[in-house]
């Protein structure tokens, strides 16, 4: 009796371990690999940017970037923009 219990609960651990293996083949890992120029542009669009106005984070993506001064700016939204030209005449 005490073997078949024995025998039952290694072939359990048993699964088990095989089981997380094959999950880990299956599974890509992020961190030691180089990431892809997509998946680059990808982060870079979902960087969170502060406006200069209004102290607002918003992702790049979304955000109105304009050029002003040579130097390039992320504002939430036109109104920011306009309040930002007329508070920095170039």
């Amino acid at each position: 009796m005490y073997r078949l219990i024995l025998v039952v609960l290694l072939l359990t651990i048993l699964y088990f371990l095989l089981r997380q293996m094959f999950r880990g083949f299956t599974t890509p890992i992020r961190g030691g690999r180089e990431k892809s120029g997509s998946q680059l542009q990808e982060e870079e669009q979902d960087q969170m940017i502060e406006d200069p106005v209004c102290h607002i984070f918003v992702p790049k993506r979304i955000a109105l970037i304009e050029v002003i001064g040579g130097r390039e700016y992320c504002f939430c939204s036109q109104e920011c923009s306009v309040k930002f030209r007329a508070e920095h005449p170039v």
